[in-house]
């Protein structure tokens, strides 16, 4: 398990998580924590892995589910930026053109 926050949060852009498909998303409200579940896409040299994000601490979470591109679940791009002070602004683009945001302190990934 590896932990970021606003210190060390730039670390995040070194993740190639391009054409993994976006399998689930967890909202726990009470406890203001996201979990977002992704299988990373197949290669010659690597077989696919679970991975799930935990954003906790969340500040705000939305989702689009307008597929302006068409049907899909494979992440395009993903951006990660200062939000607040202690704040960061996680930005998931899918081949749909639909967005996932998600603003939180601290991003687990499992």
């Amino acid at each position: 398990m590896t932990i970021f926050s606003i210190n060390n949060y730039l670390k995040l852009k070194n993740l190639n998580l391009h054409d993994s498909e976006l399998h689930n998303i967890r909202v726990d409200y009470l406890n203001k924590e996201i979990q977002v579940q992704f299988v990373t896409a197949v290669t010659p040299e690597v077989n696919s892995n679970q991975i799930f994000w935990v954003f906790k601490e969340v500040y705000d979470f939305n989702i689009t589910m307008k597929e302006p591109w068409g049907s899909g679940f494979y992440v395009n791009s993903i951006e990660f930026d200062e939000f607040s002070d202690r704040h960061i602004k996680t930005i998931v683009l899918l081949n749909s053109g639909d967005e996932i945001n998600c603003i939180s302190e601290i991003i687990k990934l499992e």
